[in-house]
């Protein structure tokens, strides 16, 4: 099913929706044809599968359509009722439904459109129907050609355009019947008041904040970083490990309450009975984090185990994720393209198999000792599967964000997860019971010290030389060598399993030689980047455009960076020559490329360049008509732009966002 999603999204231009049923029904029929023969009837059904990923992203397409605004616009009066609230640093990020935007027809006006509003404007309550006027721009195109595609996730979220307000808001009508969203507003802020009252260090305060109602603005910058570096950002994301650790805590809690309770443990099943109050916790727990799309499916997950305990079947197997894939990959397909989805899924299944092999050695080993033994037998428990868990996610996050943390980031998980199990979540969650009755002071604090103590630890491994490797964005085919070859280590139960690793090593032959490009043009034109070889970028501006330039540095695992010389002077590990209208690159073929800063220098560049890139100029002197390529102000309609140097073949080549794109519903061009 993940090939067929796959390949519908590697596609140039949107398919017919009749293909993929067509293909489903037929399939179908061959299954039930060749059925008696079964080589035939495991081709058939894994072919039907794929065409099943492949239509069910095709439909998920055509549901989630809106417009995708095509240009900016503004400042223009919009009205649209809130549907979502979320905090960030230094004001809000509001989505906004059932939208009205000032001479937009409405054919033209996208579901939902995502705004920032500045501190001072305030909150709007979920469920309130506004009016506030707003710059709206389209959602931002890849930053370069192959990189993650802003346009295509907002779009499956059905938002079609973002922008900032530039004043207050008008309440044209209050929410008259309250959301399920727009009760747990109070109740988040009750909640932080009441962190706020217990003494503790502000660090410790924002972090609880963060855990107990996904708030993260108040996190110091220093602190996050720290946090990054040492491996455990994961302890933040509100996902899979905050729903499985509440959900674990309030079903051991319970089911021990129960059975301490002889009338209740000897009559009633105490363990189902469990389960459905442990599902009920992380759905409150997901409620009062305005439930995030990692939560919304890390709850399905976890609500299939606790399902499997209701029915008396083994809660935790790779049956167990393959279904929760297929069921995500059939509601959302777009998921598979996800950090999110892949790291969870790579984790869970990679934890699955290693303790299928090794459950009957480990299965007795903590009866029968002290509990000084049982600590260390958990300890080393510990350090094994987050060994196992970051070896298998490496490769994705290498893939998405080019680093992993190294040896001292596991020294670092070795520490902070076994307290934010068993201290920091289980002591937070009592605590946020108690609040109602004013007894969470020796919860809270209990929680907060340790919290503490974790940072401590992050700001140590953080510090440590060579904490986080860095690496070039890998092509994507090395990607999918190694997760073909994990899943058969995974999947297979004998000495089959040892088949996967050729494709492994495959994969990491491939990543090992990211092919990157010699010179980057960002799609508004306003940053250039020329990169050495040896993985250093020089940029053409330091002002602008920051966003840009980190994301470059990351994918070109970048440490540091240079900048082209003001006025006259020359960057000898680029082979840049600087005047003060232009600059020279030489290439290793020989070509030169001309990278105007303004249109002065035009009529002299032109006589010396094979590309010249000038974004800032619209008509073009006659003689540089005889440039093979030129790169103009025209380049906001073809997105970011990529050139590629040759030396073998002499030769160059120019890739742009939409041609790597193709003609998508998510990434409408835009036209000034």
């Amino acid at each position: 099913m993940a090939f067929g999603v796959g390949f519908y999204f590697t596609l140039q231009s949107e398919p017919p929706l009749f293909m993929g049923v067509f293909g489903v029904l037929l399939f179908l029929i061959g299954s039930v044809a060749v059925w008696r023969q079964i080589g035939l009837r495991l081709m058939v059904i894994t072919m039907l599968c794929m065409v099943l990923g492949f239509s069910a992203a095709s439909f998920r397409t055509e549901l989630a359509y809106t417009p995708m605004l095509q240009r900016d616009i503004g400042p223009v009066l919009v009205t649209g009722t809130v549907h979502s609230l979320e905090d960030e640093e230094r004001g809000h990020k509001v989505i906004f439904q059932d939208v009205v935007i000032e001479d937009m027809p409405d054919d033209q006006t996208p579901r939902y459109i995502r705004l920032k509003l500045a501190e001072r404007f305030g909150a709007p309550i979920p469920g309130e129907r506004i009016d506030i006027l707003a710059v709206l721009l389209p959602p931002s195109p890849p930053v370069s050609p192959g990189s993650y595609d802003f346009q295509r996730h907002l779009y499956f979220q059905g938002i079609g355009a973002t922008g900032y307000a530039v004043s207050d808001y008008t309440v044209l009508q209050p929410t008259s019947q309250a959301s399920l969203l727009a009760h747990s507003e109070p109740v988040r802020e009750a909640v932080k008041q009441r962190i706020y009252n217990v003494p503790a260090s502000d660090k410790a305060q924002s972090i609880l904040i963060a855990l107990l109602t996904g708030e993260r603005r108040q996190i110091p910058d220093q602190i996050l970083e720290d946090i990054r570096k040492a491996g455990i950002a994961h302890l933040l994301a509100i996902s899979g490990l905050h729903i499985g650790l509440v959900a674990g805590f309030a079903f051991f809690l319970i089911r021990a309450l129960l059975a301490a309770i002889s009338p209740i443990a000897t009559r009633y099943p105490i363990k189902k009975i469990s389960a459905v109050v442990s599902f009920c916790a992380i759905l409150a727990y997901a409620w009062l984090v305005n439930f995030p799309i990692p939560a919304q499916r890390a709850v399905f997950m976890t609500g299939v185990v606790l399902f499997a305990i209701l029915i008396d079947r083994i809660a935790i197997s790779l049956r167990l994720a393959a279904f929760a894939a297929c069921f995500i990959l059939m509601v959302a397909p777009e998921s598979l393209l996800t950090p999110s989805f892949q790291m969870s899924f790579a984790a869970v299944v990679s934890l699955i198999a290693f303790y299928e092999v090794f459950r009957d050695r480990f299965s007795g080993v903590m009866y029968g000792y002290i509990w000084w033994h049982k600590a260390f037998i958990y300890l080393l428990m510990t350090l094994i599967t987050t060994v196992v868990a970051s070896i298998t996610t490496a490769p994705f996050a290498l893939y998405h964000f080019q680093r992993v943390a190294l040896l001292p980031g596991v020294w670092a998980n070795m520490v902070a997860v076994p307290l934010t199990a068993f201290v920091i979540m289980p002591a937070g969650v009592i605590a946020l019971v108690l609040m109602p009755l004013g007894l969470e002071g020796w919860f809270a604090e209990a929680s907060l010290y340790t919290i503490d103590i974790v940072l401590d630890v992050a700001h140590w491994a953080a510090e440590m030389p060579n904490s986080v490797a860095a690496m070039a964005r890998m092509p994507l085919i090395a990607l999918i060598y190694m997760t073909i070859g994990g899943l058969w280590c995974a999947i297979w139960q004998s000495w089959l399993r040892v088949a996967g690793l050729p494709l492994i090593f495959l994969g990491m032959f491939y990543a090992a030689q990211p092919n990157l490009p010699d010179i980057l043009v960002s799609a508004e034109g306003k940053q250039i980047a020329i990169h050495n070889g040896q993985g250093c970028l020089a940029f053409s501006d330091t002002r602008t455009e920051r966003f840009v330039r980190q994301v470059w540095r990351d994918e070109f695992g970048c440490l540091e960076t240079e900048f082209w010389p003001k006025n006259y002077g020359t960057l000898d590990d680029f082979n840049l020559r600087c005047d003060l209208w232009s600059c020279i690159y030489t290439a290793g073929t020989g070509h030169k490329i001309a990278l105007t800063r303004n249109g002065m220098s035009l009529y002299q560049d032109c006589q010396i360049a094979d590309i010249v890139i000038a974004p800032r100029v619209y008509a073009l002197p006659k003689i540089c008509q005889d440039i093979t390529h030129i790169i103009n102000r025209d380049i906001r309609s073809h997105g970011a732009h990529a050139i590629t140097f040759d030396q073998k073949r002499q030769a160059y080549q120019i890739i742009t966002t939409e041609e790597k794109r193709g003609q998508r519903p998510w990434n409408t061009p835009r036209y000034e």
